[in-house]
């Protein structure tokens, strides 16, 4: 991947809101690749709450930028997965009740939320991904830096005060890329967008 600095006025605008999911000030980048970019999306259903939550956009809700990260993060933790799992199943007296498949896509699951720092209330459920490769030719503009922790709840919820009293963080720190797709340098890429893919 190559990566180009960009000052400030030749990125999309966000709002404070979006720069506060960064640990440390984000930087503007011109990507090009070769790499390849995924994003999380959910189904629609009832969450635990009961709130109805609609389906992911593959290119995220209108008007707003979308959350990214390098495929090779969740490549590790599915092989990180399979082999944990695959040392737990051989020392075990007997087979694992529940499908290696659906227990690695748990695993992988739980280290995504942490990393990533996604609120609990955000969504409980990751059900697939999508994918944007990136060739050399390509120029896309993305605002990059380190995910900022998060309480397990975030500040609309209930609980949010019950589990900052408590010290009970999402870590975070993984690498994202924001991108709008609505900027115009940004929007030929939204039709390369591949998946959903299961995990």
């Amino acid at each position: 991947m190559n990566e180009k600095i960009l000052p400030d006025d030749q990125g999309f605008p966000v709002s404070l809101e979006t720069r506060r999911t960064f640990a440390v000030p984000p930087t503007y980048f011109e990507l090009s690749g070769p790499i390849t970019l995924v994003r999380l999306v959910q189904f629609g259903r009832s969450n635990y709450a009961g709130l109805e939550l609609n389906p992911s956009s593959i290119s995220g809700w209108p008007g707003k930028p979308s959350y990214w990260f390098e495929e090779a993060m969740l490549l590790n933790l599915l092989r990180e997965a399979r082999q944990d799992l695959s040392q737990q199943q051989a020392s075990a007296k007997q087979p694992f009740a529940t499908p290696m498949s659906e227990l690695i896509g748990n695993y992988v699951r739980h280290c995504l939320r942490a990393d990533l720092a996604i609120c609990k209330d955000w969504t409980n459920d990751f059900d697939a991904f999508v994918r944007l490769r990136l060739m050399p030719e390509d120029r896309l503009i993305a605002l990059v830096g380190p995910v900022a922790p998060q309480p397990a709840y975030s500040q609309t919820h209930s609980q949010h005060q019950a589990v900052v009293n408590k010290n009970i963080f999402l870590e975070g720190q993984a690498k994202q890329y924001v991108i709008d797709f609505n900027y115009p340098a940004n929007r030929p890429h939204v039709r390369r967008i591949l998946g959903p893919f299961g995990f």
